[in-house]
């Protein structure tokens, strides 16, 4: 038995008014009317998750059934956000010397000044969508955390499972969050750095794919190339022919034929950029939003003469200090390079070089290069 499928399923119809009983590996469901014919099963519903053992009278149910399909329907109608309560785990002291230098490593700069208290932190999980669009489709789905009080980048993956699968506490949380936020701005607020970190996920896991392609492109167009080359060439060695005849007639002939081949062979090339063009689509399904007990951990970070203070956070799932995000992407940055500027905590990509003078600069600092191409 699917325990996943079947406890979302027994959860969806009990939300939309339906009576739910389990029976060993199946459940039984007497639906209202407009849930039933939405669904477009009986009122009266034996469904089971284990096609090995399923009864003579119930519709069989797997990720692949139509009615998963009908599913969405009525999940549509029901919200995006949820606030869950936290689970109930206890704080350890720490070092903030040891946790901060152990999880950051400036590679121009030094930290000092670490300092930790107890607090509470509110983090904003994200459902995540993807989608590549290229020559071939693929789809996935991946969870994104942001701590939204310090903006850092905790590693939480499977939270949002264990948080939904606590039936207690729910309505205080809600009241813990609505009481005096507003919900959807936290949530807006939240997916700027958690648009940034899906990004980088989904990269990381669309690499293979990605580089598949690329490697099928550049062979398709190898092939390409050697094939209108060789027709360029045996009209080269015919119009140099027809010169050495003196014949013009001819040679206006293979000079319009090797115009015919240029222009084919871009042609050509624009429909192999066009069928390897890839694109990659992310879309936020669903939000939860929690609070976790939390040591707010706070450094001050060196650039030469310049510094400035971080605040990043300590949480009790992951055990571990959380990543400050990027100043220029809103990554999270375990190796970061500080800019001479202002002190920004930056990846690689974003203190990289200048594609046309070579110059390093700061991506936060600056959209493009500062200095004045010619």
């Amino acid at each position: 038995m699917s325990s996943q499928l079947a406890d979302f399923t027994a959860r969806l119809l009990t939300r939309n008014g339906a009576l739910v009983e389990h029976h060993h590996d199946e459940i039984v469901a007497v639906m209202p009317p407009a849930l039933a014919a939405e669904l477009d099963v009986a009122e009266y519903q034996r469904l089971a998750f284990d096609r090995r053992t399923a009864g003579p009278l119930a519709l069989v149910v797997d990720y692949d059934s139509p009615l998963v399909e009908r599913f969405g329907r009525v999940v549509e109608t029901l919200g995006r956000i949820a606030c869950a309560p936290s689970p109930p785990v206890a704080l350890k002291a720490i070092d903030p010397e040891e946790v901060v230098t152990r999880a950051i490593t400036l590679t121009n700069g030094i930290i000092r000044d670490c300092r930790a208290e107890t607090g509470r932190a509110r983090y904003v999980g994200f459902l995540v969508q993807f989608e590549l669009l290229a020559d071939e489709r693929i789809s996935g789905m991946t969870e994104v955390w942001v701590n939204h009080t310090t903006r850092s980048v905790p590693r939480l993956e499977g939270l949002v499972t264990r948080l939904l699968s606590s039936r207690e506490g729910t309505a205080d949380a809600t009241a813990e969050v609505a009481a005096s936020d507003d919900v959807r701005g936290i949530v807006a607020d939240a997916w700027a750095t958690g648009g940034a970190v899906a990004r980088g996920q989904v990269e990381n896991r669309l690499h293979d794919a990605i580089a598949s392609l690329r490697r099928r492109r550049e062979r398709d167009f190898t092939r390409l190339r050697e094939y209108y080359e060789a027709i360029d060439e045996e009209i080269r060695r015919r119009a140099r022919r027809a010169l050495m005849k003196k014949d013009e007639a001819a040679v206006k002939a293979e000079t319009s034929r090797l115009e015919a081949t240029a222009q084919a062979f871009r042609g050509r090339v624009a429909e192999l950029v066009d069928r390897y063009r890839v694109r990659v689509r992310l879309e936020p399904l669903a939000a939860t939003i929690c609070t976790l007990p939390v040591h707010h951990v706070t450094a001050r970070i060196f650039r030469r003469s310049a510094s400035r203070t971080i605040a990043v956070a300590w949480n009790v799932i992951d055990r571990a200090l959380e990543l400050p995000a990027c100043d220029g992407c809103g990554t999270g940055v375990s190796t970061a390079t500080l800019c001479d500027d202002r002190v920004h905590l930056l990846c690689s990509r974003c203190q990289g070089d200048c594609e046309t003078c070579g110059r390093s600069y700061c991506r936060a600092c600056h959209t493009r290069c500062p200095r004045q191409h010619r």
